[in-house]
Formats: structure tokens, C-alpha cells, sequence
């Protein structure tokens, strides 16, 4: 059984899909998402979404939840890449550009 988990951020009422995760011993160690073996940290776009998140919302409460842990509440937050899309969402990120 998979089990998935979100970046949360409650200040804002939005988050985003870190993929599955991978656990040692019940122990999340790192989260995956698709076909691709590459980790998160190597792929570009992911990596620019995860620290536009942490730049866009510095001083926020932020959670990692597991799909789990998720409530009713969240169905009104909006998710990066599903409500708005990651390109629309990346369009005026002033950070490091490969």
C-alpha cells in the first residue's frame, strides 16, 4: 500500500504534493513522485516549487501531512499544480535559473 504526503501551509490555505513516501522502518526517509528515478532535489522544477514554497510563505505554520492526516478542511486549499498550475505558479520566481 502507498502511502502520500503534502507540503501544507495552513497561514495561506495552500499546499503541495510531494509524491509518495518512502520509509525505512515505518520511518519517512524521502518522498517520490512519477516514473522518474531522479530524487526530488535533482529535478529542477521540483526543486524551484519547494523553495518558492519556503521563500513564499517564510514565518507560515508548515506541515508535511500524510495523506492520513488529511481532513475535510484541506479540500478548501488551493494546491500547487492542481488548482494552479506549476508553470503559472513558477512564472515570477526570481530564483536560481538553470
Amino acid at each position: 500500500m502507498s502511502i502520500y504526503a503534502r507540503f501544507v501551509y495552513h497561514d495561506c490555505k495552500q499546499m503541495f504534493w510531494l509524491g509518495k513516501v518512502i520509509h525505512d522502518n515505518y520511518q519517512p526517509i524521502f518522498f517520490h513522485i512519477g516514473s522518474d528515478l531522479a530524487p526530488h532535489w535533482q529535478r529542477e522544477e521540483l526543486n524551484q516549487i519547494v523553495w518558492k514554497f519556503l521563500a513564499d510563505h517564510t514565518g507560515h505554520r508548515l506541515q508535511v501531512l500524510m495523506e492520513h492526516d488529511m481532513t475535510d478542511e484541506f479540500y478548501n486549499y488551493q494546491e500547487i499544480g492542481d488548482d494552479i498550475s506549476v508553470q503559472e505558479y513558477l512564472k515570477d520566481w526570481r530564483g536560481p535559473k538553470p
